[in-house]
């Protein structure tokens, strides 16, 4: 009893491992009876790669290798002092931070602002678009203070008809809360190139790309996006890695559609990470440059205010050089006193003649006096006449008298000629006096200007200082902004390119490991469906399933019999014959007589429900004990929905076992009574239910069943009980104490994995004796997931064509070692039904 209990529960066990086991062998078959899904599949997935590489655009990638210059912390500590003075700084902290700069938007920003890579053009190909770059037929631009708004693309669509550019497409507006209006549309026709285009998104200009036509017909689709939206395609693609733990250089690789933009990317990112290394350097040289120029403006105007007052001030005081000046008002000074002194003089001679001439005018034989250093010769001409006239009257009053005819017209004339005189004399000094307040005027004049020098000499001295300083400090401002542009020339780059961007080709998509991954998809994926569906398979599908849900042993595997191989009541079992059915039935029948020791008679036929074929193989299952010969008797004791008579085709519903439970003791004679001739086999009979009873469960309880059971032993070889579902009622397990050995059916797609747990745990109870299992409902056509029954065509019994049929069994307890099935091959392909 010990051992029996142990060797119960390591078969138990044995039969939970198998639960959780991976049956590789279950899973070749599957994939060898599924073939022509695997095939299916490596077409599908064959296809579905060759037009994604057909459809797919390819990536291509770019890479350049950029020396990152540094200088050690000692040096720059060393120079700093020097190098702010210049305005170089380095803010290089490692070639980490570094690569991290090459990955920013900032930087990408830049090179696509440089390139004008934030506006992408394509047209309609064959099979796709097609990406243009630098070969586009038109150059397409938004002006810079709208591009740098935008938040969604410009979309554009270009045709040329005839000489004529229709322009349409969609634009979006953007706010002032980072969100858009639109979407606008555009719909303009063009006749002449450049043109531009206003709408609320910005002004769009659209100019010819030299070199490059367009096509009557063609269309240019064109997207513009702000620098800030494309940078996110170019950081995302771009990798930056240090080639060496020991070295300073950085590996840039970049993917992209077109190759030649993945070269001007890398090449334009070293300029702009230089130019934008220089700017960080150079911060302090640039703000001291703006500083500077913010200065020189101010100094300048400065100056220029200055030389202006000394200009108003020289031309306000007439001063060309004031020393000359000065010396000129002197000499001027000098010569109108001398002048004025002059024209004094002249007044006092013509004054001393006035009163000569007024004497003279009394007393006429007196002369005036002449070259007396006058300056007017009309006077000194009247007086040297007046003179010669008065002598030549003394000279003839010596001879003549006043009165004579000879002096008197003399006397007229010198009266007269006095007359003249006195008035020539009048205005000539009226003259001088002119003269004498005009030079007065000057000589004031000229001793204003000797007395004003010193304090002009002083405001110039002052303006020419000021004038000096701002001179002095505006040529000091140019030499340190000379010095200054020096030091940003002479700034070196931060990074170097070693060599110029390289074409690595195509990276993706490749198209050995795309059709490979297709490939291995199609073989995969029906693999995981039949994995997948195996796993949520609740019901039995065949003779594997069976062995891993219990170790019980299963004599047969019972296929769906075909309707020509069915007789009256279902009997697929014929005398003479050798086919399928016969043999699955032959095989059956010994490996049941293996299980039965001598003497032993009653075989019980249940199942856990209604459907799974316990009539139908209990039926045959006699017959086939009948062709042998053996008298057989089939017991119908599903009392609650009996089927023997509806089987066989018996109307008779008043014979039956139901009519014997209810005596206490029947006999012999009351038994025979209720048996009937099975129609069949004339050593097969029937002892069916009978009248289905208010109690059956009561009745089959009674100890009449053992008095019936032990009669037609006397009488028969083999009794074959039908008995109802004990995973519904309880009258099996009641029938069992008259038993011999116990066959539980089970039935291919219909029974569920869980009524194994009922099995396995009547079989540990011992609840029913010498039990067995017998598959049934199988399809022998059908190539099912991992089963594949396959018969092929009976030539002599044991020999089968296609494939073999063989049983081996397990071991059933104290009754043997009958192995497992290990090929079931059953293989009938016009069984296309099953009596259940």
């Amino acid at each position: 009893m010990e051992e029996t209990t142990k060797l119960e529960q390591g078969k138990e066990q044995e039969v939970h491992e198998s639960n959780f086991s991976f049956d590789f062998a279950t899973l070749y078959r599957a994939i060898v009876l599924n073939w022509y899904w695997f095939i299916l599949s490596l077409i599908i997935f064959g296809g579905l790669g060759a037009i994604y590489l057909r459809y797919a655009t390819p990536m291509y990638q770019s890479t350049a290798k950029l020396l990152i210059k540094d200088e050690s912390n000692n040096r720059r500590g060393q120079s700093l002092q020097s190098m702010s003075n210049l305005g170089i700084i380095s803010n290089s902290t490692g070639i980490d931070n570094e690569m991290e700069i090459l990955t920013s938007h900032s930087i990408a920003e830049d090179a696509i602002r440089d390139l004008k890579l934030y506006v992408n053009y394509s047209t309609k190909g064959r099979v796709k678009d097609i990406i243009l770059y630098h070969d586009q037929p038109l150059n397409v631009d938004v002006d810079k203070s709208h591009l740098e708004r935008l938040n969604a693309p410009i979309n554009l669509s270009i045709t040329k008809d005839s000489l004529t550019y229709i322009v349409t497409g969609t634009y979006y507006v953007p706010t002032n809360d980072n969100s858009s209006e639109g979407p606008y549309s555009i719909n303009r026709k063009i006749t002449s190139l450049p043109a531009t285009i206003a709408t609320r998104a910005g002004i769009i200009t659209i100019s010819p790309n030299n070199g490059h036509t367009m096509r009557s017909g063609q269309i240019l689709n064109v997207s513009v996006l702000s620098p800030r939206m494309a940078s996110n395609k170019y950081v995302s693609e771009l990798q930056v890695a240090q080639t060496a733990k020991s070295t300073s250089i950085a590996q840039l690789q970049l993917t992209d559609e077109v190759p030649q933009r993945s070269l001007d990317y890398l090449k334009q990112l070293a300029i702009v990470y230089n130019r934008q290394a220089n700017e960080d350097k150079n911060t302090i040289a640039i703000r001291t440059d703006k500083f500077i120029n913010d200065r020189l403006g101010k100094i300048n105007a400065e100056l220029g205010k200055t030389e202006g007052q000394l200009q108003n001030y020289k031309q306000k005081n007439g001063i060309v050089e004031l020393k000359m000046n000065a010396g000129n008002s002197v000499a001027n000074q000098n010569n109108s006193e001398l002048k004025l002194a002059d024209v004094e003089t002249q007044i006092e001679l013509f004054n001393t003649i006035a009163k000569e001439v007024e004497i003279s005018s009394r007393n006429l034989s007196q002369v005036i006096p002449s070259n007396v250093g006058l300056d007017d010769q009309s006077s000194t001409t009247l007086i040297n006449k007046y003179n010669e006239l008065v002598l030549e009257r003394n000279r003839l009053l010596r001879s003549a008298s006043e009165n004579s005819p000879v002096v008197e017209p003399l006397t007229a004339q010198i009266r007269e000629l006095n007359g003249n005189i006195r008035r020539a004399i009048s205005a000539a000094r009226q003259n001088l006096m002119i003269q004498r307040d005009a030079v007065a005027a000057q000589v004031n004049k000229f001793n204003g200007e000797v007395a004003e020098t010193p304090q002009q000499e002083r405001m110039l001295t002052q303006i020419d200082r000021q004038q000096e300083v701002k001179s002095g400090l505006y040529l000091m401002l140019l030499q340190k902004r000379e010095e200054n542009n020096i030091s940003l020339a002479a700034t070196a780059d931060k990074g170097k390119l070693i060599d110029d961007p390289q074409l690595v080709g195509k990276i993706s998509p490749k198209s050995t490991t795309i059709m490979l991954i297709a490939l291995l998809i199609g073989l995969v994926l029906p693999v995981a469906v039949i994995l997948i569906l195996q796993f949520f398979r609740y019901k039995i599908e065949g003779h594997d399933d069976v062995t891993r849900l219990t170790k019980l042993p299963i004599i047969a595997d019972v296929a769906v019999a075909s309707n020509k191989a069915k007789g009256k009541a279902d009997i697929v079992v014929h005398e003479n014959q050798n086919n399928q059915m016969e043999e699955i039935f032959r095989s059956m029948r010994t490996n049941l007589q293996f299980m039965l020791k001598e003497g032993e008679k009653v075989v019980l036929f249940t199942s856990s429900t209604s459907g799974e074929g316990k009539t139908f193989n209990a039926a045959n299952l006699s017959v086939s004990f009948g062709l042998l010969g053996k008298k057989v008797i089939l017991v119908g004791l599903d009392i609650r929905r009996p089927r023997l008579a509806e089987l066989f085709d018996i109307h008779d519903h008043k014979h039956g076992i139901t009519n014997l439970l209810v005596k206490d003791n029947p006999t012999m004679e009351e038994v025979e009574e209720q048996i009937l001739p099975s129609g069949v086999n004339k050593n097969l009979d029937l002892l069916m239910a009978g009248p289905i009873p208010p109690n059956p469960a009561e009745l089959i309880a009674r100890n009449s069943l053992d008095i019936i059971i032990n009669l037609l032993k006397e009488k028969y070889d083999y009794i074959m009980i039908d008995t109802a579902p004990v995973g519904l009622v309880t009258d099996t397990l009641q029938i069992a104490r008259v038993a011999n050995a116990s066959i539980y059916m089970c039935r291919a797609d219909y029974t569920p994995k869980s009524s194994f747990n009922l099995i396995n745990a009547l079989a540990n109870e011992k609840k029913f004796p010498n039990m067995a299992i017998v598959l049934n409902g199988i399809d022998m056509s059908k190539r099912k997931y991992s089963y594949y029954y396959g018969y092929g065509g009976y030539g002599k019994y044991g020999r089968y064509g296609r494939a073999s049929y063989g049983t081996s069994y397990g071991q059933y307890g104290n009754y043997g070692n009958y192995g497992n099935y290990t090929n079931s091959h059953y293989g009938n392909k016009n069984d296309n039904s099953v009596k259940r």
